[in-house]
């Protein structure tokens, strides 16, 4: 009789396991002549919330892909990147990103020769440096698969026409000029939802110690140069933090356009091995952001707080292919494994006194969220279903925005296998002047396997539940 019962409630309500067992119970309490309060619990399930606590952007599947090219002259670098990126979301919407950015930058070097023993090098190299990118990126956003195919053309059009707007500037007079004499008929485009502009600043410091065999003895500093490559093992790491900063102005309601404004702070290292032509690497990143979002007239819409982690084991090859010192060039292919987890945080202010209370949380916090919420996103996914501090009820003496973010706060976490592949082709020559070029082209599959929600208060605590909408539909069930 228990499984039956059991069964039937599972059946019946699939929501929340605790509420679950507590109905299960109440029902063989009934059964054997006691009382529960039945009634109570399902009304409180069925009564709506009043406020909108699904994620706002949860990612259930995406791809992205990536071609560029670096130049180097001397200690400057400059290269342009090409992104291209579709996610799926938990529900349903399609979102289409392309970002083409400009990268300048300067980096310097110093290389270290411990000699060579039978005709073994032993050297290592530490280089630093720091760059700056610029990106406008275009988003559109659909409300399903099937609308994306119906503009697709036009999508596609537009990325063409930005793409060869960012790489021959000048040709856009001529073309204009085309048009106006009648001569050039421009496709048909399709104006984004979000248009971007982006800031990242970084600086970045990689070191390497290796082994390489030589048939020459001659000295590596020089410029007379190591000429075989038979052995090439070492290792190398590299650390690297930056800090980036977005505008985007949002065109999905014609009736307000809003401005968001986020800043974001980053930090990666790596530490990877080498064998001949064989390369292996663990790295390990971190991302931490706020985003501001204003209405049309200045008044605040919303405060979402973000946090990124991110591991990914790499193999390939990574093979040197001329003399290290004279035409020291590498290339090769390599794939990755790894997993990201995502947690954000949004409060909505949608009266003028929710917005006087934002207003208070962003002058007091600055860049940090409700205190409440910090040691949950310092280690995303980690949290208890109903034992931390942001499941609490806040109390009497806590500031007015805790009480908000406990009432209608939204907090969504998701966990995605991560999966990619790049090729990349160096060529550097160094002889007292450093001149250099590479090339690399890309891609990135993700799929999410978990994802969570703050569930609405019950009883003085928020829970947090499972979120199946956000899971991809290759990892359900695993």
């Amino acid at each position: 009789m228990l499984a039956v019962i059991l069964g039937a409630v599972a059946v019946a309500l699939p929501g929340r396991t605790n509420d679950l067992y507590e109905l299960a119970l109440c029902r063989i309490e009934q059964l054997t002549g006691g009382e529960c309060d039945e009634g109570e619990q399902e009304a409180d399930d069925d009564e709506e919330y009043p406020y909108d606590l699904t994620p706002a952007y949860c990612v259930r599947d995406g791809r992205s892909e990536t071609a560029g090219y670096q130049l180097d002259l001397g200690i400057f670098r400059f290269g342009q990147q090409y992104t291209y990126s579709r996610e799926t979301l938990s529900d349903g919407a399609v979102v289409v990103t392309f970002i083409p950015s400009t990268e300048v930058g300067a980096r310097v070097g110093v290389g270290f020769d411990f000699g060579q023993e039978n005709a073994v090098a032993t050297a290592a190299d530490v280089e630093g440096g720091v760059s700056a990118k610029l990106a406008p990126g275009m988003t559109y956003i659909f409300r399903d698969q099937a609308e994306f195919e119906e503009f697709e053309d036009e999508v596609e059009a537009s990325i063409a026409e930005e793409t060869n707007r960012q790489m021959n500037p000048e040709s856009q007079i001529g073309l204009g000029f085309a048009e106006w004499l009648g001569v050039y008929d421009p496709p048909e485009v399709r104006d984004p939802s979000v248009r971007t502009g982006t800031i990242d600043v970084s600086g970045n410091l990689l070191s390497e110690f290796g082994l390489w065999t030589n048939d020459n003895r001659g000295q590596r500093l020089n410029g007379e140069g190591l000429e075989g490559n038979n052995l090439n093992l070492g290792v190398d790491g590299s650390v690297s933090i930056g800090r980036k900063v977005d505008v985007s102005h949002w065109f999905t309601d014609p009736e307000n356009t809003q401005t968001s404004w986020t800043t974001t702070y980053n930090a990666q290292g790596s530490l990877g091995t080498y064998a001949f032509s064989h390369r292996e690497q663990l790295t390990r990143s971190w991302s931490g952001g706020q985003r501001v979002t204003r209405n049309e007239d200045g008044s605040l819409a919303h405060v979402r707080y973000m946090t990124t982690v991110q591991g990914d084991f790499v193999e390939g090859t990574d093979g040197r292919l001329e003399n290290r010192e004279i035409n020291g060039g590498r290339g090769g292919d390599t794939e990755s494994e790894g997993s990201r987890v995502v947690q954000m945080v949004q409060i909505d202010f949608d009266t003028p006194e929710e917005q006087e209370i934002g207003e208070r949380l962003l002058a007091e916090r600055g860049n940090l969220p409700p205190a409440s919420v910090i040691e949950s996103m310092a280690d995303p996914f980690m949290d208890e279903q109903n034992g931390g501090r942001i499941n609490e009820e806040p109390g009497s003496d806590a500031p007015d925005w805790e009480h908000l973010f406990y009432e209608r706060g939204r907090v969504w976490q998701y966990e995605t296998d991560i999966s990619s592949e790049r090729t990349q082709f160096d060529a550097q020559i160094k002889l007292g002047l450093q001149l250099g070029a590479s090339v690399n082209w890309g891609m990135e599959e993700q799929h999410t396997r978990d994802a969570q929600i703050l569930d609405r208060p019950r009883d003085g605590s928020r829970d947090f539940i499972d979120f199946p909408d956000c899971v991809s539909q290759e990892r359900d069930g695993e």
